[in-house]
């Protein structure tokens, strides 16, 4: 029998598609401000993006740990499920959508257009660079959402006059601050185990063509 754990580590990808389609929603028939839309939009755009990364076309869990990492258990270490679920749901969404319950605290909304804007650099250009080519998954959703919404963002609040230099201070501080502690010493040192229990299934390894990409990348290295 799956329990409900089990099957949150396994699908959280998935099931995050219904909360994105209850956000579109609630944007754009909801009774918001303007900022508010935007920080909800934005919001839409990290759960596509963590489709993307994981579901269609999908290839992280390996990207991650064989590409990225060099692992040599890469079904588990040291990304797994678990910390996947852990980083994307239980830490990424309540930094995206305390922004939208405080939408003039503007550091808040603001650390999540920077964290968007700063994951071209992981997908655009390093994870690309190590691929061999000109797309990872992820880097759509950056390009087409994350992007042109964080700039939407960007107009809007200092349109309002609403955005001020502590505003960034605050913002840059808070996009560190949850890269290091959250990411890199909580996600991946923390939950990270070499004999993980939680490793990702066959079938999540083996997207974005794995096998054909790996090849080319170690003939390309030769």
């Amino acid at each position: 029998m799956l329990h409900v754990h089990e099957f949150l580590r396994r699908h959280w990808y998935n099931v995050g598609l219904l909360a994105g389609a209850a956000g579109l929603g609630f944007a754009l028939l909801g009774d918001l401000s303007r900022v508010q839309q935007i920080l909800l939009l934005n919001f839409v755009v990290l759960i596509i993006h963590e489709f993307e990364e994981y579901g269609w076309p999908g290839g992280e869990p390996w990207i991650m740990n064989e590409v990225l990492r060099n692992s040599d258990r890469p079904d588990r270490y040291p990304l797994n499920q678990n910390n996947a679920l852990i980083i994307n749901v239980f830490c990424a969404y309540p930094a995206y959508l305390l922004a939208v319950f405080f939408p003039t605290t503007v550091w808040l909304g603001l650390a999540p257009v920077i964290f968007g804007f700063g994951q071209f650099i992981v997908h655009g250009i390093v994870t690309t660079m190590k691929l061999k080519g000109f797309y990872s998954p992820g880097l759509g959703s950056v390009v087409l959402g994350h992007f042109p919404i964080g700039i939407w963002y960007l107009v809007e609040v200092y349109a309002r006059g609403m955005i001020s230099y502590r505003d960034w201070v605050l913002a840059v501080i808070s996009v560190a601050a949850f890269a290091a502690i959250i990411m890199q010493w909580f996600g991946f040192t923390v939950l990270v185990d070499r004999n993980s229990p939680y490793p990702f299934a066959p079938e999540e390894i083996v997207r974005f063509d794995r096998q054909r990409r790996l090849a080319r990348i170690r003939r390309k290295l030769q």
